[in-house]
């Protein structure tokens, strides 16, 4: 699949971003963060804002960060509410990754395999929280967000387990959230509504 998108669309779009269908994206927001001056500086390597004549680009891969088994040497990015990578990233991944990371592996859980091809080239998980520590791409529905609480000792669940340094209750999401996982058809359109002002 992402040698398809790069093949017929690397030279069309700056971002790419992966999701499934139950996933809702706030386009508006994601485009916001894309354009910040955080990811700007992010994507040139943190030296300066680009101007538009730089040649190269820092790779960035976007997303919400698991610690696979509570490792934070096997950090990934849940697929669930999806994950945005820009050309640098794109190019890497399927030019030098892809031929060498298992080409011929089927798997299910595609987003720790794109993780651990990345890491091999280098390419983190970059921390996507905003400012006050509010998570950006969510894993579950707002309402879980809002109601979860991790047990007394986090390993016991493996949501609390392998998140990092986060808040959690009504502090979990980011006033900008970007995504959310697990919306299905009513929830979809009740989301819509209530964002845009429709009910």
């Amino acid at each position: 699949m992402w040698s398809y998108v790069y093949d017929n669309y690397y030279e069309k779009y700056d971002w790419f971003h992966i999701g499934g269908d139950d996933l809702y994206l706030i386009v508006e927001n994601l485009r916001l963060y894309l354009e910040s001056e955080e990811i700007q500086l992010a994507s040139n390597g943190g030296q300066y804002l680009p101007n538009g004549s730089e040649e190269t680009q820092t790779p960035l891969f976007l997303g919400r960060r698991f610690a696979e088994g509570g490792s934070m040497d096997r950090i990934f990015i849940s697929g669930g509410s999806g994950y945005t990578m820009n050309k640098a990233t794109l190019k890497t991944l399927v030019v030098d990754g892809l031929p060498k990371c298992r080409p011929h592996m089927h798997t299910f859980s595609e987003d720790v395999m794109v993780a651990n091809c990345l890491r091999q080239r280098n390419i983190l998980p970059y921390d996507t929280k905003d400012e006050a520590g509010g998570e950006r791409y969510m894993p579950f529905a707002p309402g879980h967000h809002l109601n979860y609480h991790p047990p007394a000792n986090p390993k016991d669940d493996w949501y609390s387990n392998y998140s990092i340094n986060c808040k959690w209750g009504i502090d979990h999401c980011a006033a900008k959230s970007v995504a959310f996982h697990y919306i299905k058809g009513d929830l979809m359109r009740r989301m819509y509504a209530i964002l845009y002002h429709y009910c």
